[in-house]
């Protein structure tokens, strides 16, 4: 998001038109406050190289909040920009990959809803994992001295959310965290391992502003981008 991509265009008039267009857009968004979600068949480190783009760069003021959930995830910070680290007092780390594990490895897992502490019927029909996880995001997302785009929140990822919740379940939670986040203009970043189906398309779709595709070409990892509201997409560009 902090950095301009664009569509190819047939000259430098184009060109330049088009990348101004498609950078006015990002930064509206940033503005008003969004969520990306950040989709492909690659490797956690192709996605961590997304999200430390996502989370922005380190000389910039931001706050940012990691929650992982994924219980192959090696290491908190190659989420993070270079020189950020988990302990940094910018950063908030929510690792829950232990309790995932503990909940994919249990049989039989309750699939009634946990107690929120909040009364929003997203919450209340949130599932058991989303409706552990959404209270402590809150919590961290409640600064009322955040400039536009400051706020930053990154969740790695979505997959166990939907295996153990369900669909209806996880939109629930997007929503919820959603409304946190535009409330605090800030953008966050859902990452969802694999090529999204209709399925998914359906359940999250309405809730996300922009969505990034990743895939491993011959010359590296690329990423292209999706403006849902205006339509736009680029070309595949080298992450």
């Amino acid at each position: 998001m902090d950095e301009a991509t664009r569509r190819p265009a047939s000259s430098d008039q184009e060109t330049f038109q088009d990348r101004e267009t498609f950078s006015g857009a990002l930064m509206d968004l940033k503005r008003r406050g969004c969520c990306v979600l950040v989709t492909g068949q690659v490797n956690e480190r192709t996605r961590a190289a997304q999200s430390r783009r996502l989370f922005g760069q380190s000389d910039t003021p931001r706050q940012r909040v990691l929650t992982l959930t994924d219980a192959t995830s090696k290491s908190a910070a190659r989420y993070l920009p270079e020189g950020i680290a988990p302990t940094h007092s910018t950063v908030t780390t929510l690792d829950y990959t232990e309790t995932v594990r503990v909940i994919a490895d249990t049989d039989g897992h309750s699939s009634q809803p946990a107690p929120v502490a909040t009364t929003s019927d997203d919450a209340a029909s949130m599932g058991e994992l989303g409706a552990l996880l959404y209270d402590p995001i809150k919590d961290v997302l409640q600064a009322d001295t955040l400039h536009p785009g400051e706020l930053r929140l990154g969740i790695a990822t979505l997959r166990i959310l939907i295996d153990t919740d369900g669909f209806s379940a996880t939109r629930a939670f997007v929503r919820a965290l959603r409304a946190d986040i535009v409330a605090a203009h800030g953008m966050g970043h859902f990452h969802l391992p694999g090529s999204p189906d209709s399925e998914t398309v359906t359940a999250l779709g309405p809730l996300i502003d922009i969505h990034i595709e990743l895939r491993q070409s011959e010359c590296g990892p690329e990423h292209r981008w999706h403006l849902l509201e205006t339509g736009e997409t680029t070309s595949w560009i080298q992450l």
